[in-house]
Parts: structure tokens; sequence; C-alpha cells
């Protein structure tokens, strides 16, 4: 009988194991760039809650399920279109989210160039 070890089991070592191997400086990007993914997540969360209906309840689901920003930067214009026009909570979300997408992809300014459109 052969014996189980934790490298035979799937995903392991788990994904957050990575952000503590490597060099020190590569350790600290690592960390830098999962904090980045983490503050859009909540942004992009935040900003969901205040949509209504079920558009709001797909962009809820969309967001908790993203393990990417990729994955957040596809759903960015749905997300600032679906919210209310005429609440400044909304805005304030709305502002929180192209600041968080901004930390992500720097140089990047076409959601702000969207939103100035719209907004």
């Amino acid at each position: 009988m052969q014996e189980l070890t934790l490298r035979d089991i799937p995903h392991f070592p788990p994904p957050w194991a990575y952000a503590c191997a490597g060099r020190p400086d590569e350790r600290r990007g690592r960390i830098a760039v999962r904090k980045a993914f983490v503050e859009l997540k909540l942004a992009f969360t935040r900003a969901a809650a205040e949509v209504s209906g079920e558009i709001g309840h797909s962009l809820q689901r969309i967001v908790r399920q993203a393990s990417e920003p990729i994955e957040l930067w596809l759903i960015r214009s749905t997300l600032l279109a679906a919210l209310p026009l005429d609440s400044e909570r909304a805005n304030d979300h709305r502002m929180a989210v192209l600041d968080a997408l901004q930390q992500v992809y720097p140089g990047s300014d076409a959601a702000s160039r969207q939103f100035q459109r719209h907004g």
C-alpha cells in the first residue's frame, strides 16, 4: 500500500504558498499584485451590490467567482453602466472601481474615458 503525501493531493501547494517562495523582491512583487487584485475585487463587489435586479445578481456572482483581474476588467463597462446615475453613493463606487482599475492596469485610461462619456 502506497502512502499518500501532501504533494499527491491536487492543488498542492496552495496558490498563496507561491507568495512565500523565491527571492524577497519577487515575493514583494507577487504580494503587491495580489493586494491590488484584492482591492480591485472589493471595489467591484461593493459597486455590484449597488446594482439592483437580475443584472445586479449576475454581476455579483461574476465578481465573486473572479480569480484574475482580467475577469473584472472584462465586465467593467457593464458594471459602470449598470450603476444608478442619480446616486452619490453609486458615483463613489464608480470612482473607487476606476481608481482600483488604474492601480491594476496603470496607463490604461479606457475605463475613465468611458465613464466621462456616460457620467
